[in-house]
């Protein structure tokens, strides 16, 4: 039965990473979903992180983080929207 199954295609951002692994020339740059890192291998956190992180910092009130499900209200007022009018 499983004979007939074709392996899936590399997903487009793993062949990337790969491509990227596999090319030996020192002057690459990667096009991968990632870190910037400079030509020192750092990576830089930029003036705009930092002034957002500084506004952040002031003004948020916990550092609970959302459920997996994501943030209650939003789901409580959706389900609202695409139920209503169905039976419980």
């Amino acid at each position: 039965m499983f004979e007939t199954l074709e392996p899936p295609k590399l997903d487009p951002l793993y062949a990337t990473a790969a491509a990227f692994a596999a090319d030996s020339r020192p002057d690459k740059l990667d096009l991968g979903v990632g870190v910037y890192r400079d030509e020192d291998g750092l990576s830089p956190v930029m003036r705009c992180v930092r002034q957002a992180e500084a506004h952040l910092s002031k003004t948020n009130e916990t550092k609970a983080y959302l459920p997996l499900a994501g943030e209650p209200s939003f789901l409580r007022g959706m389900s609202e929207l695409l139920f209503a009018g169905c039976a419980a």
